[in-house]
């Protein structure tokens, strides 16, 4: 088998990758700062914040039917959960989550931050351990190399076999200018493992400018990653959730109320507060907008999409230093988003000429 294949039967091409779109930002009257108001795209330089979805006639039918058939009774279960649709969309609707519900994200952060990933702690560790043997070599203390060689050996044996292959594919991304980056990706995503996830962010960060091809898809993988909650059930309905949005306007409330029968189902699942972030955005919501965010944040710290996300609803409350902060985080985290970039850039010369006005 030629090094470049895959050691899986991959997917077909339109099961895992995703249409990677650039924002479009339009300028504003004053022609200072981008209108949000104008755009739908940019939450996180894909359509929707996860990257467009492909909507047929019959997903469009389906969502429209939805739309119509609001008025009557309509019971969702996902999994063991089982969820009155009346209650889900009257509770949700501007609101703040229950007690209850925030509770139970603030725990699911909590046992977030303290799970350690086995993947990525052999890795780093691996890692210090090569520049001990080479310094070891360097020093000719051949013993002492051979006992971290040793100490090495034993600690990958002691690896399960899916933690084994997660590493195996992610010390292949401490090199993502190589010409396989765009099929180690395709790997990442046909095994699933999110513990692969802090290598691919670390790639994203190392990544070439010029090579725009693994760029995309180390960030497509990412997406991929953070949209599996563990459950079939909850992906199928979290895709029909991103289906509605295409049906515009009307698709936007049906897929806020999808979203948050998700949450109520399943508080720790970061991707559906962060699809109902979207989806208030997008209905011009832009304070629950920011609630979804905060606990997006809360699950996943590394989201880069809530991060920016979080940014464009200050930019249109008019809170510029605080999306100014927003859109800082984002690009920390992954600092190819060009869309976050232009805002960074007006929103920085826009504060400065004003501070300049203050001054004087």
């Amino acid at each position: 088998m030629p090094a470049h294949s895959s050691v899986w039967t991959r997917a077909s091409a339109h099961a895992v990758a995703f249409a990677h779109s650039r924002a479009r930002t339009s300028v504003s009257r004053r022609g200072m700062l981008p209108d949000t108001r104008r755009s739908r795209r940019g939450w996180d330089n894909c359509d929707y914040d996860c990257g467009a979805h492909a909507h047929s006639r019959r997903v469009h039918a389906r969502c429209g039917r939805d739309v119509r058939a609001r008025g009557g009774a309509r019971d969702a279960s996902i999994g063991s959960v089982h969820v009155d649709a009346h209650r889900v969309r009257d509770g949700g609707r501007g609101r703040d989550l229950s007690e209850e519900l925030n509770e139970k994200v603030e725990r699911a952060a909590a046992e977030a931050r303290a799970a350690t990933n086995a993947v990525d702690e052999f890795l780093l560790n691996e890692e210090l351990a090569e520049r001990k043997i080479a310094c070891a070599i360097e020093e000719e203390n051949y013993k002492v190399a051979k006992s971290i060689k040793e100490e090495r050996a034993r600690k990958e044996r002691e690896l399960s076999p899916s933690a084994a292959l997660a590493a195996a594919l992610a010390r292949r991304l401490r090199e993502p200018n190589g010409e396989e980056t765009v099929v180690i990706c395709e790997d990442v995503v046909q095994l699933g493992d999110r513990r692969v996830v802090p290598s691919l962010l670390r790639a994203l960060c190392t990544v070439d400018d010029a090579n725009e091809d693994a760029a995309k898809a180390i960030e497509q993988a990412l997406w991929s990653l953070w949209q599996r909650s563990g459950d079939t059930a909850v992906d199928n309905r979290l895709n029909e959730g991103i289906n509605a949005m295409g049906v515009v306007p009307d698709g936007l409330p049906v897929a806020r109320d999808i979203f948050t029968e998700i949450i109520i189902a399943k508080p720790e699942f970061a991707e559906a507060h962060n699809k109902r972030a979207t989806a208030n955005y997008l209905m011009q919501l832009y304070n629950e907008s920011i609630k979804d965010c905060v606990n997006t944040l809360k699950l996943n710290p590394f989201h880069f999409g809530a991060h920016s996300g979080k940014g464009l609803c200050h930019l249109a409350l008019h809170q510029y230093e605080d999306a100014l902060r927003c859109f800082e985080d984002a690009l920390r985290v992954n600092p190819r988003m060009e869309h976050v970039q232009r805002y960074r850039s007006s929103l920085t010369a826009m504060l400065e000429r004003q501070g300049q006005s203050n001054a004087e």
